[in-house]
């Protein structure tokens, strides 16, 4: 139970560093058109498809089981 409300403490407290390119592009008016997460032994990816009209890019980020968010990284297809 205390491993859990960890997490939780550092996914919300290290969420914005990992997430800064994501929240670029969402100030710049792209939108969440879609989001998956694939799951493995001990971490997952969270990936979301972001959209400006005929623009898109790809961000995923890593979250770790332990650790929390890990990295993000976001790419134009």
């Amino acid at each position: 139970m205390k491993n859990i409300i960890l997490s939780i403490f550092i996914i919300f407290g290290s969420s914005s560093l990992y997430a800064s390119e994501m929240n670029e592009l969402l100030d710049q008016n792209y939108k969440i058109i879609k989001t998956e997460i694939i799951k493995f032994d001990q971490d997952a990816q969270k990936i979301f498809t972001l959209q400006n009209g005929k623009n898109i890019f790809i961000c995923s980020v890593q979250i770790e089981d332990m650790s929390g968010l890990i990295g993000s990284e976001c790419i134009k297809p």
